[in-house]
């Protein structure tokens, strides 16, 4: 068989962008790591990453950071995280704790991972409960929904809001600004101009919203992650409205959006196979094993970039300083020298070894209120989707890695 052709591997997934699994696994066994151009881009080629060993080489090693090093590839400046022109939302997007490199990264993931630590001890986990049994007890009664819109979407998002202290009737209007500040994050080219133009107006309505919500907690605390964020103990450089605003809409975007894709995901899945619901139906003590087997074999997050600080060598390959390097966690995930029986669902492995939450200084800081989220959503699929099936047609995906999953799931009564 020849070797897949590197100038093909974003068409040939974007071809099958529901399933690129069968395309990771044809790159994987060619090499743990391929030299690719970059989409829509004239820049430097690209290092793909997709085994799991050089994956935790570049997640968990220094020669490796979330900022494109001084001296960048081949001479070119630093990209920035938002091309010019995008104030408030390079504003926002720059104090996010996902685009910061140590020192600066590690101060602050202290202070805000305290403050979320303080809020899960304060009633959250149960109004989580409350919130999916209320969501399931409407949707049992009717005779068909979009998983993804009424569900998989709603649970994380009130979960955030609850979080946060922010009142839930804001729901609809934060999904969607957020949503649009999210998919900025990533830009290609010249040609997302319109989308950034959406972002700027997003970030500025947001930064304004959350000014607007700190500037009550100062007067009025509460028992809120607003209210503890406000009272943590900043170092006097880090002090600033502009890094609370920014740490809120964070937390909001990504703790939002990755559950969302990753309960919808589950949902697929149990609805592909009936034994598999039966069975978790039948032994809901393995819930919580079922979440980490699912992140694992379909993570929300698909990719994660790292540039290179320093040369360095990975799997026999010479990376150098100011190379872009994107570890691709759908194919670590499933690689065979990791994970017997990769592409099938066990519950008997140690899957908390998965990518699915990263690796290193940038492991996903909610992660312990994702697994909370993932096992009360899961637990009310448990409850939804018996006497379902997926309505007719096909379900449409995100066009793209950095975040996905299905857009819709629509289902209906099983006659």
């Amino acid at each position: 068989m020849s070797k897949p052709d590197p100038e093909e591997f974003h068409r040939r997934v974007l071809d099958r962008i529901e399933d690129p699994y069968p395309v990771y696994r044809a790159y994987r066994e060619a090499g743990t790591l391929h030299r690719v151009p970059r989409p829509g881009t004239r820049r430097a080629p690209e290092w793909l990453v997709l085994g799991y060993e050089e994956a935790a080489v570049v997640l968990a090693g220094r020669a490796f950071g979330r900022r494109a090093a001084p001296a960048s590839c081949a001479g070119e400046r630093e990209p920035a995280v938002v091309p010019p022109g995008y104030p408030e939302l390079a504003a926002l997007l720059g104090n996010w704790l996902v685009f910061m490199d140590p020192p600066r990264h590690t101060r602050v993931r202290a202070v805000v991972a305290e403050c979320i630590a303080q809020r899960l001890r304060t009633g959250v986990r149960g109004r989580l409960k409350e919130n999916v049994g209320t969501l399931v007890d409407r949707l049992v009664k009717e005779p068909d929904f979009d998983l993804v819109d009424e569900f998989a979407a709603v649970v994380p998002m009130l979960t955030m809001l609850d979080l946060l202290g922010v009142p839930h009737q804001d729901h609809e209007w934060l999904r969607g600004q957020t949503g649009c500040v999210q998919q900025a994050g990533a830009y290609r080219s010249v040609a997302d101009g319109p989308r950034l133009a959406v972002a700027e107006r997003a970030a500025g309505a947001l930064t304004e919203y959350f000014r607007t919500a700190l500037a009550r907690r100062r007067r009025e605390p509460r028992r809120d992650l607003l209210s503890l964020l406000l009272a943590a103990p900043w170092e006097e450089d880090l002090a600033g409205e502009d890094l609370l605003v920014a740490t809120c809409v964070h937390l909001l975007a990504a703790g939002h959006e990755t559950a969302t894709a990753a309960l919808s995901k589950s949902a697929r899945l149990l609805l592909r196979d009936r034994a598999l619901l039966a069975g978790l139906r039948a032994a809901r003590d393995l819930v919580p094993a079922a979440v980490d087997e699912f992140l694992r074999l379909e993570p929300p997050t698909q990719t994660v970039s790292r540039w290179a600080t320093q040369d360095e060598e990975v799997a026999g390959h010479r990376i150098g300083r100011g190379d872009l390097v994107t570890v691709v966690l759908g194919a670590a995930n499933r690689d065979p020298a990791q994970f017997e029986e990769p592409d099938t669902v066990r519950f008997d492995r140690d899957s908390r070894k998965h990518l699915g939450f990263g690796m290193g200084g940038h492991y996903c800081l909610g992660s312990a209120l994702a697994r909370t989220e993932m096992e009360a959503g899961l637990r009310g699929l448990l409850d939804l989707l018996p006497g379902r099936r997926p309505a007719a047609g096909a379900v449409p995906y995100r066009r793209g890695l950095a975040l996905h999953g299905p857009l819709r799931l629509p289902v209906e009564r099983a006659e």
